[in-house]
């Protein structure tokens, strides 16, 4: 990916767009020890902009991966961490992303880190 300087907009709604981010980057603060880091990227690949959000947290277990997205669903480490979030979150970053024409992807080793990943459509000339 690029440097975000000179990406071309991108066609999508900056509402929806602010909240997958803030529960993106929300999530990554609660499960990143203090110290280390959290990393918001954008890069241009193909004709879509590319959008990461990574972190060196905890990291999540395979098994739980495939549970991420389900609307009620919380993990483990939200019920140990105090958490009083409803599990809606990431099932609402989906279905933002997914009414984008795009898929979050998500990547993790526990006690390493996570990284989401989803793609916006450029804005082409005269859209």
């Amino acid at each position: 990916m690029s440097d975000t300087e000179g990406l071309p907009p991108v066609f999508a709604d900056i509402g929806l767009c602010e909240r997958v981010l803030e529960n993106l980057i929300d999530n990554a603060i609660r499960y990143t020890p203090e110290g280390r880091s959290i990393l918001v990227s954008a890069g241009l690949e193909k004709d879509r902009i590319v959008v990461r959000v990574s972190d060196t947290g905890s990291g999540i277990s395979p098994e739980e991966i495939s549970h991420l997205f389900d609307r009620s669903y919380r993990s483990e480490r939200s019920r140990t961490a105090g958490s009083m979030s409803s599990g809606l979150g990431l099932a609402i970053v989906r279905r933002i992303v997914e009414l984008h024409g795009s898929a979050i992807e998500v990547s993790s080793t526990v006690n390493a880190g996570t990284t989401f990943t989803f793609t916006l459509p450029m804005n082409k000339p005269g859209s």
